[in-house]
């Protein structure tokens, strides 16, 4: 069986869904971003939960060498979008504050998707190790009760390349989905 890499510019359309069946869905694009919330019984193509994502760093001794939004390049547009309805969003103001874009992120990621697992690799030549980002939905086979569990889980795990001993962590941060929710 062959398996099809998208790495880079290619990832740009990726948007993998994370959710239990008919339980409503959170999209991992691509690059690593978590867009397209679509829950609470609404489409929500285009949407994302202000600035949740997932972060890296490495350290030497207990001193922070390397911290890293974990996501790849930006894809879309630097000049913005139209049809915002916030000030200071839309064309001509760049991208959102909540793609994360200007963060120190990955340079290169390469994706994998195979239903219901996707899974991202990331590379950075200044970051001390490669980092692959798992994530996959409850579907089990045949067993509709728990593959409509709500939820989404992800794995991370680090690989040093450095000759040193490193201690690596990382976090996950999100705004509540009910904030969310609320305003629209």
């Amino acid at each position: 069986m062959t398996v099809t890499r998208y790495t880079d510019e290619t990832t740009a359309e990726i948007s993998f869904p994370l959710g239990g069946i008919g339980t409503g869905c959170i999209g991992l694009a691509g690059n690593g971003r978590l867009i397209d919330w679509e829950i609470f019984n609404k489409p929500n193509k285009g949407s994302v939960n202000g600035f949740s994502h997932f972060a890296v760093r490495a350290e030497r001794d207990g001193k922070v060498i390397d911290a890293r939004v974990l996501n790849g390049e930006l894809n879309g547009s630097y000049t913005g979008v139209f049809g915002r309805k916030w000030f200071f969003e839309g064309f001509g103001w760049g991208p959102l504050r909540e793609t994360m874009a200007g963060m120190p992120h990955f340079s290169q990621h390469e994706f994998i998707g195979e239903y219901p697992f996707g899974e991202i690799g990331f590379s950075e030549p200044n970051f001390p190790g490669r980092v692959r980002l798992k994530a996959f939905n409850p579907f089990i086979p045949t067993n509709d009760k728990d593959s409509g569990i709500p939820a989404a889980f992800f794995e991370i795990e680090v690989m040093n390349t450095s000759n040193e001993v490193l201690t690596y962590g990382y976090r996950r941060t999100g705004q509540s989905i009910w904030h969310q929710w609320w305003l629209q």
